[in-house]
């Protein structure tokens, strides 16, 4: 084969006349640390003469997946999803790549020597907006084994090429998939809002608009099926549920394989109506016909394959039909959130404001990378500044952040706190509107857009959601329920959860940038409680603060019992220096955890005077609030984790009633710098 590929009517002499189009390959992936590795080492090893990056998004429920790629795969860019959808993570790692062909992969998938140059050559030679191959099954048990042989037979495949081959050429579909970014753009990429059936419906829409889905027989990539009968039904179900959305949404699409598994299941279903009818041989028509089918078939593949295991293949077949019509008939629900995103994606403004993110961080070298990742994969339709203000005790951070995020704006935080950092990210943002991120968090996707537009729709100074708590141990888990009840925040809202509308203050924050320049920005004096102390200032000026249950943003709750003491007790004691500035800011909540340690310390002092009951009422209705209440929480959330929530609830109520009554020392890192 000749170096320099045949030039294609789509792309351009000067993109391919002297070299080959580079290639983004995009990689989604969720808890696969023992598969991925094997993913990216296949496509790190082509034989491709052209530019090849790699993009994984990330959704996975540890970092133990983001860590190991990080370690091994320095040059593979990183970027997360949180909603840990496969499609969500195909357009998110399809919104930083930037390659001329864009080329899926899965973490589970490892391509044959010379996949790249073949994919790219035939895309070339064709003119076709994608081009693919067909699964090539390698199992390692018999169940394995049984399964394989029914999805590349035409009982299992229903004539599909992808799974039983056939000749070169058009196609509905095909495996995997390499495409054409000017015609994965033109038709909007893949479609977040499927949980299913995305690539059929994705080449639906490519051939709908005039293109072609080329089929290439001899790229094959090996595809793992299931192990197990239940895994099998599962997956079959799924895909017919989803199948029954794509023709929802495009009728025209159904081919008649489609209908063979609902018409099977509709026949089943009839034959005992019609036995009670009294219909005699027409009852068992159906479940007659369909058994020796599958039994004489499967026989048929047993000698042709000369294959023991094709002796079960009736039984896999059956549940890989009985599961698919099954699915076909039952909804897919809660989807109306991920197609409202899609929407909504789709039909953005052109130009939104410019946005400045401000990160303050200290010793974050371990997290910024998920929280830069997530800012820079935002859907967001305008300019997008990352700002991130260092305050760390060595130069970790600051190096991570020059090598693998040059485009960043790195200030530096010499006093080393929250308030400070945003202050000095401030100073050097030119956007529109300001945005708060920390270096623990990971925005959802769509987040700058949501905020932004609800920030436009309703005119406020700050528009904000709610912390999400996620958590990866018992303890975290406990102190994530506590967070997320009345016992433990005592109503507030970004917590909580509750109806859109003004609030006193929400988590983070996307702000106007003359409402926070007209109040003076973030006070940098408050090395905690800043964010409560500018929305109240705001709101004191007449602005409104505005709280959007759907800005869900994950956070990672203390894993100590120490450190949630500690945290609370700053909170108590900033919340202190907060309430003699603006002694108004003051809510009915923020005197339960003070009163409830007024009331703890009276009780020796009323039972040395003799008292008789008064002593006990305070500890003994606390103790009986607490364990009633968490029995509460556990049965309605049945989570075993519940049993710590007495002892978490306590060390913050206590902690933070403390709090209060500990003065902040002047000599306090910050305590004593001027507002500018």
């Amino acid at each position: 084969m000749k170096e320099s590929p045949i030039l294609a009517p789509h792309l351009t002499a000067e993109t391919v006349a002297t070299r080959w189009p580079s290639v983004s390959v995009l990689v989604p992936v969720r808890n696969a640390e023992a598969t991925v590795g094997a993913a990216i080492d296949s496509v790190l090893s082509q034989d491709y003469p052209g530019s090849v990056e790699i993009v994984v998004a990330d959704g996975s429920d540890t970092p133990a997946t983001a860590d190991l790629i990080r370690r091994l795969y320095p040059k593979a860019k990183l970027v997360p999803n949180p909603e840990q959808v496969i499609t969500f993570g195909i357009h998110a790692a399809y919104r930083v790549a930037t390659g001329e062909v864009v080329v899926r992969c899965d973490a589970h998938t490892v391509f044959p020597q010379g996949y790249l140059r073949r994919a790219v050559s035939t895309l070339l030679r064709t003119g076709a907006a994608n081009v693919g191959g067909r699964q090539q099954p390698v199992a390692t048990t018999l169940f394995g084994r049984v399964v394989a042989i029914a999805m590349t037979t035409p009982l299992g495949a229903g004539g599909a090429r992808y799974r039983q081959g056939g000749a070169e050429g058009p196609a509905d579909t095909v495996f995997l998939g390499t495409f054409r970014r000017d015609a994965l753009e033109a038709v909007g990429g893949v479609d977040p809002s499927l949980g299913g059936a995305e690539d059929y419906e994705l080449n639906w829409r490519l051939r709908a608009r005039g293109e072609t889905v080329w089929f290439d027989p001899g790229l094959l990539v090996a595809y793992y099926p299931r192990d197990t009968l239940w895994g099998l039904a599962k997956q079959y179900f799924n895909y017919g549920r989803w199948k029954r959305v794509v023709a929802q949404r495009h009728p025209a699409s159904l081919l008649p394989r489609h209908f063979a598994s609902p018409a099977l299941v509709l026949g089943l279903v009839a034959a005992p109506v019609l036995a009670v009818a009294g219909a005699g041989w027409a009852a068992v028509a159906v479940p007659l016909v369909y058994a020796l089918t599958m039994v004489v078939g499967s026989l048929a593949v047993a000698i042709r394959r000369r294959s023991y295991a094709a002796l079960l293949l009736p039984l896999a077949l059956a549940t890989m039909h009985v599961g698919w019509g099954i699915g076909f008939f039952v909804p897919v629900r809660n989807r109306s959130g991920l197609e409202a995103h899609w929407r909504l994606a789709r039909r953005a403004p052109a130009s939104m404001p410019s946005v400045s993110v401000l990160i303050p961080v200290r010793n974050g070298e371990d997290t910024i990378g998920a929280a830069i990742d997530s800012v820079l994969a935002q859907d967001y339709n305008g300019s997008v500044e990352v700002i991130v203000a260092d305050g760390s005790d060595t130069a970790a951070t600051s190096d991570l952040i020059r090598r693998r995020y040059p485009m960043v704006k790195l200030v530096r935080n010499l006093e080393q706190t929250a308030g400070f950092g945003l202050r000095a990210a401030q100073r050097v943002a030119n956007g529109e509107i300001l945005a708060r991120c920390d270096a623990h968090v990971v925005f959802p996707l769509d987040y700058l857009r949501r905020v932004v537009s609800t920030l436009l729709r309703t005119g406020a100074a700050n528009v904000g959601g709610r912390q999400h708590p996620v958590a990866t141990t018992f303890f975290g888990r406990a102190v994530a329920m506590a967070m997320t009840t009345p016992l433990g925040n005592g109503g507030a809202r970004y917590r909580l959860g509750g109806a859109e509308g003004p609030a006193d203050t929400v988590f983070l924050g996307a702000f106007r940038r003359d409402a926070l320049e007209a109040v003076g920005g973030v006070d940098p004096r408050f090395v905690r409680n800043q964010d409560y102390e500018l929305n109240w200032r705001l709101r004191a000026r007449g602005e409104t603060v505005w709280f959007d249950p759907r800005l869900a943003v994950a956070y990672r709750p203390r894993d100590t019992l120490l450190d949630l003491a500690r945290q609370y007790f700053d909170y108590g004691r900033w919340k202190r220096v907060v309430a003699q500035r603006h002694p108004a800011s003051l809510r009915p909540r923020h005197f339960a955890s003070p009163l409830l340690v007024l009331g703890l310390a009276a009780s020796p002092v009323l039972a040395a005077t003799g008292a008789s009951w008064a002593p006990a009422v305070v500890p003994l209705a606390y103790v009986l609030a607490l364990g009633g209440g968490s029995l509460a929480v556990g049965i309605r959330r049945r989570s075993y984790s519940a049993v710590l929530l007495p002892l978490i609830l306590a060390t913050m109520h206590l902690s933070w009633g403390i709090g209060f009554f500990t003065p902040v020392q002047s000599g306090s890192t910050g305590a004593a710098a001027p507002a500018k």
